[in-house]
């Protein structure tokens, strides 16, 4: 109810400009704030923190790095080798006459040796800084035979003790060139065997109309051995047939154990053909 004689309100009506208070006073005497820049500081009393330098954590990521390959090599005992690795032939020991090393009684049984010329021997032996040899090749002919031509055979044993390089890596890989040597008139097979050293292979030359020849290659550790058989029929007008492939496999086989074996015996100091200054 509205009383007579009074002034009409006004809710909405504002101050005079004089008597407003500003929003915001202006202290002439105030320190400027500056919003930080960066993460706030230690309290008071704390040592100051050094940060590490950027190369001490490179050298942690090379010393780090060192030691993984460190332990890799320990666990595939390329550590222990070093530069050079100890050559490893499996007990088998080097020996100046293999004439006298190589057992060769299944083929004797069969054939009769041939006697060498003196300024021919049958073998030989080489020791050098990074490869040892020796080797022998026997002439041999069928036993009971009267051809004034007859068939003759031919037994190599050639053993190489490897001292700067172990040849696991290239052996396989070494037999198998054979397989691309061949020609209209003869090829080559290669057939691992099992039984003897580490690994071992038999390459077999396959001629048009008979057995070539046959390879007995086998590897010891650092020791490669090979016993090679040929077979030559005698004259144009002979004809003489090579025994089966299978029967001079076997004689290869245990005449390659019985010279495996021999090798690891000590070498003769009476052996024929011994280097006279050893």
């Amino acid at each position: 109810m509205a009383i007579p004689g009074a002034q009409p309100q006004q809710p909405y009506s504002q101050q005079p400009t004089s008597t407003a208070m500003p929003a915001y006073q202006f202290n002439p005497y105030a320190q400027p704030h500056t919003p930080p820049t960066g993460p706030p500081g230690p309290p008071p009393g704390t040592p100051p923190h050094r940060s590490t330098p950027r190369w001490l954590w490179a050298l942690g990521g090379v010393v780090i790095a060192s030691a993984t390959w460190a332990a890799t090599l320990m666990a595939t005992g390329a550590l222990d080798k070093g530069d050079e690795a100890t050559p490893d032939y499996r007990g088998h020991l080097f020996h100046h006459d293999m004439c006298q090393a190589a057992e060769l009684k299944s083929f004797i049984a069969q054939y009769e040796l041939s006697e060498s010329a003196a300024d021919d021997p049958d073998g030989y032996s080489s020791q050098q800084k990074g490869l040892d040899v020796s080797s022998c090749s026997r002439t041999m002919t069928e036993r009971g035979e009267t051809s004034r031509t007859p068939p003759t055979t031919y037994v190599t044993t050639h053993v190489e003790w490897h001292k700067k390089a172990d040849p696991a890596g290239e052996f396989a890989s070494e037999q198998r060139t054979w397989l691309d040597q061949k020609s209209e008139s003869y090829q080559y097979k290669v057939t691992p065997v099992k039984g003897f050293g580490d690994e071992a292979y038999l390459v077999k030359e396959e001629r048009a109309n008979s057995l070539g020849s046959l390879k007995l290659q086998v590897r010891a550790g650092w020791m490669t051995y090979e016993m090679s058989w040929s077979w030559f029929g005698g004259g144009p007008d002979d004809d003489f047939e090579p025994p089966p492939a299978q029967t001079v496999l076997g004689w290869m086989k245990t005449d390659t154990r019985a010279t495996l074996a021999a090798l690891k015996k000590p070498d003769s100091k009476e052996a024929p053909g011994r280097d006279p200054g050893a």
